[in-house]
């Protein structure tokens, strides 16, 4: 069994006076507890669930408020041995691609093979709950919210930005999605492509029925890249964007074609 903390902290606007309104206060702890049970649950599970009321395998406790801070501290005890460093990278993994944060970076084998069963899904999940635990952020926009290690380490940093973040509009695509796929989940329908126009990689969902010859020309395009080879096809999607950013957040693939 194992035993890890980790702390929610509220900084700037009341929360420097050692108060949140109290309505506020109790949506953003259901948030925060919704959003800790969604990735808990696919951390052991390599399940998305949506709702976040519970979480298979672990249960997440709300420690007593420490004076003078305005500081949720959630203690999360597992019914079998967990790597610490894996269950916070993961954390951190899932809140920062949430918000759009670049988290496709190089993971350790460990920590890819918990990411790849809920490649993309997890974050668009997390969305709601992390939406609702930026509550009193929404009221007093000067406010910030720190996710940490017990140590003070880091994980996720939300404010009046990442609320926008968590709210993408859907554009239809004047043309089609050029790039190589570098990961592809066939169960769950997700992927990630390395997108021409974005230089960069971005998340992809199929969203409507692909043939045979569609699916098998995104499984040779990640063959491609895995050989080192360019394999590049074009996806006819629409794009989440995120406000204000013009972003791409992720891709709803409704086609797949070869390029010219």
């Amino acid at each position: 069994m194992t035993t890890l903390r980790i702390k929610f902290q509220f900084q700037h606007g009341s929360a420097d006076g050692h108060v949140l309104d109290a309505y506020d206060a109790a949506r953003a702890l259901t948030g925060i507890a919704r959003s800790l049970n969604i990735t808990l649950h696919a951390l052991l599970n390599d399940e998305v669930r949506t709702q976040g009321d519970t979480a298979s395998g672990v249960e997440v406790f709300l420690a007593p408020p420490r004076r003078g801070s305005f500081v949720y501290e959630l203690v999360m005890s597992f019914s079998e041995l967990v790597a610490t460093g894996v269950a916070y990278d993961f954390i951190k993994y899932a809140f920062n691609e949430a918000i759009g944060n670049d988290a496709d970076e190089a993971h350790t084998a460990a920590l890819q093979k918990r990411i790849e069963p809920t490649m993309g899904a997890l974050p668009a999940a997390l969305e709601t709950a992390l939406l609702e635990a930026h509550r009193p952020i929404a009221q007093a926009p000067e406010m910030t919210l720190t996710v940490m290690r017990p140590r003070g380490q880091v994980l996720a940093r939300f404010d009046n930005q990442t609320i926008r973040q968590l709210q993408p509009t859907v554009e239809d695509l004047d043309a089609p999605v050029l790039g190589h796929v570098t990961r592809y989940n066939t169960i769950s329908e997700w992927g990630k492509l390395y997108s021409h126009d974005e230089r960069r990689v971005v998340s992809f969902q199929i969203v409507d029925e692909l043939d045979m010859a569609q699916r098998s020309l995104i499984t040779w395009s990640l063959h491609q890249n895995n050989l080192g080879q360019e394999g590049a096809i074009a996806l006819h999607a629409r794009a989440l964007m995120s406000p204000g950013s013009h972003r791409v957040k992720r891709y709803l693939v409704t086609h797949v074609a070869r390029t010219a």
